[in-house]
């Protein structure tokens, strides 16, 4: 991936140029410093026609290329607008971030921006995105301390995490204070959430999969519709392609982690001899476990809860002179214990699937469509060993998705409209008597881009008709300005719904059949400065009021909407490299949740949360990171009359370079075994060590 940062001076007359996955005219070992990246991309460009390489480069390569060659100017340019979400998502994660460092003149300088496909559903420059969006790259994954996906998360700004327990079990998110039924997430673009339960089990979706992470934050349903009010995380997974000079490359890894657990994966990617990029991974994991209730909670079963699941993961894709056809899926299994009394059940077995293959169409340099088939499963199963019967919960989701994308100049000002279809359908099929097992979904929409010297305006509109309950237009305004070469200021507004869940309208004895969809406005300012290439800062005010929000609260826990909730907050992250030792990095993120019917807070919404981290590099075969979290308290109930403290939390890891293929990885969770709760009678894990190998080939 690509970061942003200004390309400085070198003092080295030459720098080594890194492999570059997937574009064999880069891989030419060492330039001169002096030498352009400009130059030596646009090379490549003109060599491969590469649009998505050209997608990287700011304005002032743009200028560069107008002046190379004037009478390709519009042909060009519009390769940089051309990419489709999907190929955008199969290759953003490619180019290495050591390139933006490369050495040159200030006459040949260029900042290198990195490019995003989830706010607008297609490739975009993150520098000048009208939202916020936060960028999770392999190497972050590497530098944390993590076990899994929730806990990576709740590091980053404007997410918040409740757990019940540790590896395995479920949680919730919170995005900027809406809850996991008001945030949608993807995996490589396809939905994954339950519709009966509304939320994505997380624990499905292994770290050991994961390229790269997009967080869109603030309301998308102008872009994805139902449920995106609080924002959009798309996990992409690992993708295919060459290996530099190399037809295949692959790594494999393994661990043991205390208390007692441990896992191994495997991936491998590569370019056939007939030009088909693939990717295949496998991953497991497991755990003893621990006591995850207090003695208090309901149901308390003194004994370890463990987890062991077992997951798969593919890419495939291929180019052709009119276009590419790709596909790709995440498979996994597992099985987790809960605390439940006897004879109510105390064990789960899980298995999820998401998948998609689609085509994309070129039909000229300038103007390109996509169509996409998806399907989606979530199988759950609840039983007590012993005990005959089980619960079973599945959701089967069918979709498919068009759009077509043409960009076009009218003098000095740059267009993108894109417009498509999009429909699915969900069945669930339990042993629970619902009323209703199935739904269709269906939308049209539509998107506007503009971008004239520093400014850039995106608007859009979305009209969804749910098989439910009808009708729902939704829209977006968004407009970035680049004051200074490095300084984007940022604001947008944009509406969003929720339809309630097969749980929440039809599950016996605790369901509201009268239950209306959520609907959201949201406003946010912000502003996205890179002072350096070593420092950066990113900060956002924000506000976003929901109408009809829906609630649900013990004893009864019978859904039921509201007239109105209200959250405001303010989140910033600084970023900042001393030299090639040292680097920090802090987020701060406040909020005020509020029922405006009650003027209480909303349950399970902190009001502050703070994270700091601490980067050294005392040798170049070393790395250490130190983080620290701090969380703040919250209520749990709608009349807060109940509330769970705060907490502070630290973490280590410490990476070690054997040699060019093998690394060893030492990382300690919550190091000061703090005891705390982010879900009441749920205790959050203790101090975790665990101790890795990794050998690549």
């Amino acid at each position: 991936m690509l970061q942003s940062g200004r390309r400085r001076q070198s003092e080295d007359p030459e720098v080594r140029r890194p492999a570059v996955s997937g574009h064999p005219c880069l891989n030419t070992g060492r330039i001169q410093a002096r030498s352009s990246v400009a130059v030596t991309l646009l090379k490549c460009c003109r060599q491969e026609r590469n649009s998505f390489a050209l997608a990287l480069l700011q304005p002032a390569v743009r200028g560069k290329l107008d002046r190379e060659n004037p009478s390709g100017r519009l042909r060009d340019k519009m390769h940089i607008l051309k990419l489709s979400a999907l190929l955008a998502s199969a290759c953003a994660a490619t180019l290495s971030p050591a390139l933006a460092q490369d050495g040159g003149d200030k006459d040949d300088g260029v900042t290198l921006d990195t490019i995003v496909v989830t706010p607008l559903r297609r490739a975009s420059s993150l520098q000048r995105s009208t939202s916020s969006v936060s960028v999770i790259d392999a190497a972050d994954i590497e530098r944390s301390a993590a076990p899994d996906l929730q806990s990576l998360l709740q590091t980053y700004s404007g997410i918040s995490v409740k757990t019940n327990g540790g590896q395995g079990s479920s949680a919730d998110i919170y995005m900027r204070g809406m809850s996991s039924k008001q945030t949608v997430v993807l995996v490589n673009g396809v939905r994954t959430a339950s519709a009966t339960s509304g939320s994505t089990a997380l624990a499905n979706i292994p770290l050991t999969s994961i390229e790269r992470i997009e967080i869109a934050r603030g309301a998308h349903s102008s872009q994805y519709g139902a449920d995106a009010i609080g924002g959009v995380i798309n996990i992409i997974t690992k993708q295919g392609g060459a290996c530099g000079e190399r037809a295949w490359c692959g790594s494999v890894s393994t661990g043991v982690s205390h208390p007692w657990g441990g896992y191994a994966s495997g991936s491998l990617q590569g370019r056939s001899s007939d030009g088909i990029d693939y990717a295949v991974g496998a991953a497991f994991t497991g755990t003893q476990g621990y006591d995850f209730t207090t003695p208090e909670a309901f149901g308390h079963e003194p004994d370890d809860d463990g987890f062991l699941q077992g997951s798969f993961n593919f890419a495939l894709s291929k180019d052709f002179d009119w276009g590419k056809i790709y596909a790709d899926g995440l498979f996994s299994r597992g099985r987790n214990q809960y605390d439940a009394t006897a004879p109510a059940f105390n064990e789960a077995d899980s298995t999820a699937f998401t998948g998609k293959v689609g085509t994309r169409i070129d039909h000229t340099a300038d103007w390109s469509s996509t169509v996409e088939f998806s399907t989606g499963i979530d199988n759950s199963r609840n039983f007590r060993k012993g005990i005959e019967g089980s619960d079973r919960f599945e959701t089967r989701r069918y979709g498919v998705f068009a759009s077509t994308e043409k960009s076009f100049d009218t003098g000095k000002v740059s267009h993108v409209v894109t417009g498509g279809v999009e429909a699915y359908r969900e069945k669930i099929n339990t042993t629970i008597d619902y009323d209703e097992t199935g739904r269709d979904l269906a939308a049209v929409f539509g998107q506007y881009s503009l971008e004239y010297d520093a400014l850039r305006f995106d608007g859009g509109i979305r009209y969804d008709h749910n098989g439910q309950f009808g009708n729902v237009t939704t829209y977006n305004l968004g407009a970035s300005y680049e004051i200074l070469p490095d300084l984007v200021l940022r604001s947008s507004y944009a509406t969003g719904f929720r339809a309630p869940t097969f749980n929440e309208l039809y599950y016996p004895g605790f369901a509201n059949s009268d239950l209306q969809p959520e609907k959201s406005r949201s406003v946010e300012v912000g502003l996205n400065w890179q002072a350096t290439a070593s420092t950066s800062l990113d900060m956002a005010l924000y506000q976003t009021r929901l109408s009809d929000a829906i609630m649900s609260t013990a004893p009864s826990y019978i859904p039921y909407n509201i007239a109105s909730a209200k959250v405001t907050g303010l989140e910033a992250t600084l970023s900042h490299r001393f030299n090639e030792q040292w680097g920090i990095k802090g987020m701060v993120d406040l909020k005020r949740p509020v029922d405006e019917d009650s003027g209480n807070d909303l349950p399970y919404r902190e009001r502050f949360k703070a994270a700091a981290e601490v980067n050294f590099k005392p040798v170049e075969k070393l790395d250490l990171t130190a983080r620290v979290l701090y969380g703040g308290s919250r209520y749990t109930n709608a009349k807060n009359t109940k509330k769970l403290g705060d907490y502070v939390t630290a973490d280590f890891v410490a990476l070690y370079s054997i040699d060019k293929q093998s690394q060893l990885k030492f990382s300690v969770e919550n190091i000061f075994d703090k005891d705390y709760e982010t879900s009441s009678g749920y205790v959050a894990p203790g101090r975790t060590i665990t101790i890795g190998l990794t050998r690549n080939f």
